[in-house]
């Protein structure tokens, strides 16, 4: 029902749409006997107990035998195939179990009904001439009965045959091609032919999709590391080097993820199989199991360089360290990789550790000799276990050229250079000393190439965007305020998810997007920081420093996992109202008149507006529609086990949402649990009792118009719904996946017919400037952006025209191509706190609390550790540094072979 106050005219309403909704067999509570709207019927309807059909599982293969057996009358049966008969006249797209969203009209609004499922009949009653019955108890079944069943049976399917005819004569009226007709969602317009080989990609796809990421790609004369040049300085190793910076750094340029092969492209997002077997030699890339790097970032904070480095920089800016805690070494490195070994060897392909470099004197010049960091426990110089190498890279190799200013005591300046690593493979895990493995764990866990990286949030803490922020220097909640302040400018305000503190998945092209692409400043403003909070904290010279307009440290662990959800959604909006809808993508009702509009981003409120409001199941005339939560198939139980190679053994995650149902973030509020649908709905997965989200709403007035007036350009339209009013964007889009069916995105994307013109001159480069494979547009504002179509894919269009020539007759760039390519990019899985490995954060602050926090870690069920040295008391230091070497050596004993 909806929340709030409702008018007992659309609280009855809603009542009877339920009347063969959420019809879902398992977790049955009871039976109520409730009247059909067909006079004289009386179908049994199975009620749960506050239960969404979102929460329930319903496997196609065993609910059939179910409805029998659970005593569905043989009407109903009956009636749910008729929509084999009534296919012709377009009835069955109201009829069919399996139909997308439903609408009735109540009042003012117009308001749609849940999810589809096996067991769920969709009606529509405004034009169906059937008046809403009351609802009457099963006593009354003996004055409604009347007849024989056959006479009833009959008269049904006159009715029925009737509505249909009305029906399809009021859309030919509306809309003389009967074929053809955009306003529903899913339309034959959209769709390909049933020949999984009748749609052939074009060149552009081609070329677009050749371009793969290499792990050398980032490599520069700067950050290509050689064979480490071991040195001893007061008894101490180090890698010696001479490094000179780069003084001509590469130019930017989008870096490519593994993409969903070409020929599979409309199968992943119609939500089909595959037309070609994801294992034929062309798809190898994208079908094996590719192995995951494992990046550590470490320091020695006992080390005598280290020290005199961090003492004199806190001189040159009047700080003191607060957390001497920051730079204890408990050995903790040398667990953490033996750890990766006995649990991920399978899935590991290199080691690299990111450490720190200083020089012997305070002169600094551009082939200074730098003498890096090494864990002393290392053998030798060339260090490899088996088929796992490990690599070490200092800050001075690895920061750009510009963002480097000395030694860095700051975590997140760390971090922010994590997307320019030379030799990194393109999906890798990122640990910090202190994180473990503490069981098997698989490739999975973090990442399929169908589903894209798998990411990790805890649901019931959000982030609020604040700049600047009140939060602790010292601690990591300052960073994120302005972190989410950075993507509500970029995206639309809104809090965002909070991420499990654990290993996380990092995708190098996407890291590379950030820091490189939309947010170089700010990533590079943080590298130069060598201390956390900088511009918040008080110094000798500054009491009170003010306000430094965006310049807080970024989280870039924090902002990658919502950045490629807030890219995603970005995508799906714009492909949808600028790629489908707006300009030349929606036709003029009347097709005798050769109109289209010469602006290719015109939207006009009685075409594009219509359109778009009737695709989202409004009805023209109407203020409101209210949706309901999609029920979708994306992570059935049989289908992800298909999907990711047939279920790793230790692979213990199991996904909540994917990229291909929607956003999360429209399930989520301040503090409270959000619930994106379809959570552990199938009986592969436990049933961890969420709770069904509310419904969302669509108003006219608030996301088709801005202050009253009307929107005049699909751009504009796209910024209002997408940025402006983020709950009118997150709507729209889960409408659309009610549309789009069970699986796939097919009512989000452009018609195949839609192509973007090519130059017909041409502009010659001696050298074309990087462009990278499709994306939107990289400014970190989206006030400064013009989306509109012709301007965002105006560089695709530059190069099509410099490869393929500008005669006339050439080819223009498919624009639900292009659309595509973008989409995938950005596809991710996302898992909660309840779909989780099993994972522990251990903090210790006392002996006690280490002998008694390692004690429970031996349950080997848990899977992913943090161990976090929070001792404040020096005296203590001692017991729990023995405590925690004793656990340590106990629990991974062998040792690797390039320990000394």
């Amino acid at each position: 029902m909806l929340e709030g106050t409702q008018s007992p005219k659309k609280q009855r309403a809603l009542s009877y749409v339920d009347v063969f909704d959420n019809m879902c067999i398992t977790q049955l509570r009871h039976i109520r006997w409730k009247p059909s709207i067909f006079r004289g019927v009386w179908l049994k309807h199975y009620q749960f107990d506050g239960l969404d059909c979102a929460n329930c599982a319903h496997d196609h293969s065993e609910l059939r035998p179910m409805a029998t057996t659970f005593g569905i009358s043989t009407l109903f049966r009956t009636v749910l195939e008729l929509h084999l008969v009534l296919m012709p006249v377009g009835l069955y797209k109201q009829l069919h179990f399996a139909s997308r969203q439903s609408t009735i009209s109540v009042d003012d609004e117009s308001v749609s009904t849940s999810c589809s499922s096996a067991l769920t009949w969709r009606r529509i009653f405004p034009k169906s001439g059937y008046a809403l019955l009351p609802q009457v108890s099963p006593s009354a079944i003996s004055k409604w009965s009347h007849g024989s069943p056959r006479a009833v049976l009959w008269s049904i399917i006159g009715s029925l045959f009737i509505l249909g005819m009305v029906y399809a004569m009021h859309r030919f009226s509306a809309y003389p091609s009967l074929l053809f007709p955009f306003p529903p969602a899913a339309t034959s317009t959209n769709h390909f032919s049933s020949d999984p080989y009748s749609w052939q990609p074009s060149p552009d796809l081609h070329f677009w999709h050749s371009k793969k990421y290499s792990p050398s790609t980032l490599c520069t004369s700067t950050n290509q590391h050689n064979s480490p040049h071991l040195t001893s300085l007061n008894s101490i190793s180090y890698d010696q080097f001479s490094n000179h910076r780069d003084g001509n750094p590469k130019t930017f340029g989008l870096l490519p993820v593994t993409s969903i092969p070409v020929d599979c492209l409309e199968d992943y997002f119609s939500g089909q199989a595959c037309s070609r077997s994801l294992t034929d030699t062309a798809n190898s890339d994208f079908s094996s199991r590719a192995p995951i790097d494992i990046v550590w970032s470490w320091v020695n904070g006992s080390d005598a360089l280290h020290i005199a480095a961090l003492n004199d920089i806190e001189h040159a800016y009047g700080y003191r360290s607060s957390k001497p805690k920051l730079y204890r070494d408990h050995n903790e490195l040398k667990y953490s990789m033996r750890s990766a070994l006995a649990h991920f060897r399978h899935g590991v392909g290199s080691f690299h550790l990111l450490t720190s470099d200083n020089t012997v004197s305070n002169t600094a010049t551009s082939s200074e000799v730098r003498y890096g960091q090494i864990p002393q426990w290392l053998s030798g110089s060339r260090w490899t276990d088996g088929s796992v190498s490990l690599d070490i890279q200092h800050h001075h190799q690895f920061f750009v050229s510009g963002a480097y200013s000395g030694p860095t005591f700051n975590s997140f300046a760390i971090e922010s250079q994590l997307g320019s690593l030379c030799g990194v493979s393109e999906n890798f895990i990122y640990m910090n000393d202190d994180f473990f493995f503490n069981g098997d764990v698989e490739t999975e866990d973090f990442y399929t190439p169908f589903f894209g990286p798998v990411l990790r949030f805890d649901y019931g803490v959000v982030v609020d965007p604040h700049n600047p922020s009140g939060a602790d220097p010292d601690g990591e909640w300052r960073p994120l305020d302005y972190s989410s302040h950075l993507l509500s400018k970029r995206f639309g305000i809104r809090p965002r998810l909070y991420i499990v503190h654990a290993q996380k998945l990092i995708n190098t092209p996407i890291m590379h997007e950030m820091s490189t692409g939309m947010w170089s400043k700010e990533f590079s403003a943080t590298a130069r920081r060598p201390f956390r909070g900088m511009n918040g904290r008080p110094t000798e010279t500054e009491p009170a420093p003010g306000h430094v307009p965006d310049g807080d440290d970024v989280h870039p662990g924090f902002m990658f996992s919502n950045f490629l959800i807030d890219r995603g959604r970005e995508a799906l909006l714009w492909s949808w109202a600028v790629g489908r809808i707006g300009g030349k993508g929606t036709p003029p009702k009347n097709q005798e008149i050769p109109y289209w509009p010469d602006n290719d981003d015109r939207w006009d409120p009685d075409l594009h507006g219509t359109r778009a409001w009737e695709e989202l199941g409004g009805i023209v005339g109407k203020a409101k529609i209210v949706v309901r939560v999609p029920c979708r198939e994306t992570l059935d139980h049989d289908r992800v086990e298909s999907l990711v190679n047939k279920r790793r053994p230790a692979m213990q995650s199991q996904y909540s949402f994917s990229s291909q149902d929607g956003c999360p973030l429209q399930y989520t509020k301040p503090n409270i649990p959000g619930y994106p649908p379809r959570l552990a709905s199938n009986p592969h997965y436990k049933n961890y009792g969420w709770r069904t989200a509310s419904l969302c709403e669509i108003s006219w007035n608030q996301c088709f118009e801005r202050d009253g007036r009307p929107i005049e350009s699909a751009s504009e339209f796209f910024v209002r719904v997408a940025f402006e009013n983020v709950n009118c964007g997150d709507c729209i889009i889960r409408a659309l996946m009610i549309a789009s069916g069970p699986l796939g995105l097919s009512e989000f994307l452009p018609s195949p017919n839609r192509t973007v013109p090519l130059h017909r001159t041409q502009n010659y480069f001696d050298e074309f400037p990087p462009l990278g494979p499709p994306h939107l547009p990289l400014a970190p504002d989206y006030h400064d952006i013009d989306f509109s179509l012709e301007t965002v894919m105006a560089p695709w269009i530059d190069e099509a025209t410099q490869r393929r020539g500008s005669d006339e007759g050439v080819a223009g760039i498919s624009v639900r191509e292009w659309a595509m390519m973008v989409l995938q990019r950005y596809r991710y899985v996302l898992i909660t706190s309840a779909g989780e490995l099993p994972t522990r954060f251990l903090s210790i602050d006392t002996p006690g609390a280490a002998r008694s926090g390692v004690k429970g870690l031996g349950n080997n069920a848990l899977r992913l550790i943090c161990i976090n040295d929070d001792v404040t008391n020096d005296n203590d230091v001692y017991a729990v540094d023995k405590t925690l070497r004793d656990w340590f050596s106990s629990k991974w004993p062998t040792p690797a072979a390039w320990e000394a």
